[in-house]
């Protein structure tokens, strides 16, 4: 089975790191939203779909948020198929959620993620002297970098911004507590997408002692990448980090993001 990006949202056909570029820079401002559906419907459809074969990334969240152990089986049997990386490094998150024990999963979860985050490629995109995201346009630095590691500036942008952010989203999905120190590095990484993960795994974790680690990195980003960032201080029971999440984040947006908490969690921002 082949991971399917119109799962989460991705639809490029030429330029993929730039399309990638501008979609991230659209998120900053994007209201989340979900049709809603009979959730024992949509699970059991789900859970049919995995037993089948026949199923996407979405299917396996579902399972997951749902908390439906009696899946485990049938998704340890299509962990164990699946030749594709992404399908089983959702499967191993979700086995991880309804708390299955065997290492394997939990192992390979950290494996891909300590890739993501010590990763030393500069952000892809470029800012303007107001920190502005200036569109469809690389990085000069990130342009270099490519070039003295061999590959295409293009395609390794798909990667920073693409893969590797997806890697780790793997694992800050959990909202196991043994994530924390390596989400923690991870908001140290050059690349936003990365800090803004690491940001929301730690706020699903609840990591209070991570707030200020998260309005630090606010601080030093670029005015059009600290938003993606601050998104995650919604989702702490905390009023220092809601106080700042009010200074990084349009009003109208804050507010709907706390909308979304309240009907869905801190499963709102981390699928």
């Amino acid at each position: 089975m082949v991971i399917d990006k119109r799962n989460i949202g991705l639809r490029c056909t030429t330029g993929k790191a730039l399309c990638l570029w501008v979609l991230f820079i659209l998120a900053i401002s994007a209201a989340h939203g979900q049709t809603e559906q009979n959730q024992a419907t949509r699970v059991a459809d789900a859970m049919k779909k995995v037993k089948q074969g026949k199923f996407g990334l979405v299917d396996v969240e579902e399972i997951a948020r749902a908390g439906a152990v009696q899946a485990i089986p049938e998704l340890k049997e299509q962990f164990a198929r699946s030749p594709d990386s992404n399908t089983k490094a959702k499967i191993a998150s979700a086995l991880v959620r309804l708390g299955d024990g065997d290492p394997i999963y939990w192992d390979l979860l950290v494996k891909q993620a300590r890739v993501a985050v010590e990763s030393d490629a500069p952000f892809p995109g470029s800012f303007d002297s107001h920190g502005k995201a200036v569109r469809q346009q690389l990085s000069p630095g990130f342009i270099q970098w490519a070039q003295a590691h061999h590959l295409v500036p293009d395609a390794a942008a798909e990667t920073m911004m693409y893969e590797l952010p997806l890697d780790l989203m793997f694992l800050a999905s959990t909202g196991d507590p043994r994530a924390i120190e390596l989400l923690r590095q991870g908001m140290s990484s050059d690349n936003y997408l990365i800090q803004a993960i690491a940001a929301k795994g730690l706020a699903k974790i609840q990591d209070k002692a991570s707030i200020p680690i998260i309005i630090a990195a606010c601080q030093k980003a670029p005015a059009d990448a600290s938003p993606a960032i601050a998104e995650a201080l919604i989702f702490f029971d905390d009023p220092q980090a809601q106080a700042a999440a009010d200074v990084y984040l349009p009003r109208d947006y804050a507010n709907a993001l706390r909308e979304s908490r309240k009907i869905r969690g801190n499963d709102a921002f981390l699928h």
